[in-house]
């Protein structure tokens, strides 16, 4: 088996690089949570977006990964805490959400922006729609529309 490397023909897309799913400040892969897999833009075999957090010193990390170390980490935690986003799916419990319904909220804001509060100052009124996702053990969240 070679060990020496050949330069990619000018025929062909450099791979993005993965790294490693790891915590730099524990050292340990024992306490991640993944937050997120999407599939690179442009697409490459076997090799993803993700985003994860060290529950034990609460450091965020994103950047490309192999799927399969991914997968290795979600099948060490079995039940995920949390919702996980993967391909445009939301998954909890270990199963996509389904969607449950739409609603409308209000959300309101002071037009003014400086530090003095005024009882008499005008709120912003905003609307958004937003859709309901529900989970088969009955945890519920909203998303914008």
């Amino acid at each position: 088996m070679s060990t020496i490397s050949h330069p990619a023909s000018p025929n062909e897309t450099p791979q993005p690089s993965a790294e490693p799913i790891w915590c730099g400040n524990c050292n340990t892969t024992d306490h991640l949570i993944l937050d997120s897999i999407e599939p690179l833009k442009p697409p490459a075999d076997g090799i993803v977006d993700i985003s994860y957090t060290c529950v034990e010193c609460d450091t965020f990390y994103a950047h490309t990964a192999v799927f399969l170390d991914a997968a290795i980490i979600l099948n060490d935690r079995g039940n995920t805490i949390g919702v996980l986003q993967f391909g445009g799916e939301y998954v909890h419990c270990g199963r996509p959400m389904e969607l449950a319904g739409s609603a409308h909220r209000s959300v309101q804001a002071p037009i003014r922006t400086d530090d003095q509060p005024d009882p008499a100052v005008d709120l912003l009124d905003v609307y958004l729609k937003t859709k309901v996702l529900q989970c088969g053990c009955g945890f519920r969240m909203e998303l914008p529309a």
